[in-house]
């Protein structure tokens, strides 16, 4: 075959599928969120919005976590620096079961500038969740930590791999949380 063809076929193959799928589903693959994408007798693929807030609340209330009133800040910090959404809580569950044990009226869940005898107080978890946020993605994300495992060594040098275990164990959770709904 030339490679004409083959760019022709290429190209032509996904549209001829689409088109084919179309009229026989009536759907060209955008969905309303209630119905399938695609239809076939033998093949159903779904799409499914996550409610991202519904999700932390579920998992911190499965952790009995005062956090879970903060479950849309999380979420909308996590936007706002362009980081996973599961990450933040994932560290303060980490570094603080939770935030079920942190230093008295911190509302310090991530540990965030503690070492030795320094600590930092927030007024109220949703500005430590900002503070914390937007130094994660100026501290490591941008600057291509971005990852768990990149950046634990710098988030806890001297317990890096079982706080990255940790942080992702939560994760996980999260994980299952999103499956559940």
């Amino acid at each position: 075959m030339s490679r004409n063809t083959l760019l022709l076929q290429a190209i032509a193959l996904p549209l001829f599928a689409l088109s084919t799928v179309a009229q026989s589903t009536g759907s060209y693959g955008i969905s309303d969120g209630k119905a399938p994408i695609f239809q076939r007798p033998d093949i159903v693929i779904e799409s499914k919005k996550i409610d991202r807030v519904e999700v932390l609340e579920n998992f911190f209330t499965k952790y009995d976590s005062p956090l879970k009133g903060n479950a849309k800040t999380f979420v909308e910090v996590a936007d706002k620096y362009g980081m996973d959404y599961k990450l933040l809580p994932a560290i303060s569950c980490m570094e603080s079961s939770c935030a079920k044990h942190l230093i008295v009226d911190s509302y310090n869940p991530f540990g965030w500038g503690i070492y030795g005898k320094n600590a930092i107080y927030f007024k109220n978890y949703d500005e430590a969740i900002e503070t914390v946020g937007k130094g994660i993605a100026e501290r490591y994300i941008n600057r291509g930590f971005d990852s768990v495992a990149k950046i634990a060594p710098i988030y806890t040098p001297p317990n890096s791999r079982n706080w990255g275990n940790g942080v992702n164990y939560f994760i996980s959770k999260i994980n299952e949380e999103e499956v559940k709904l």
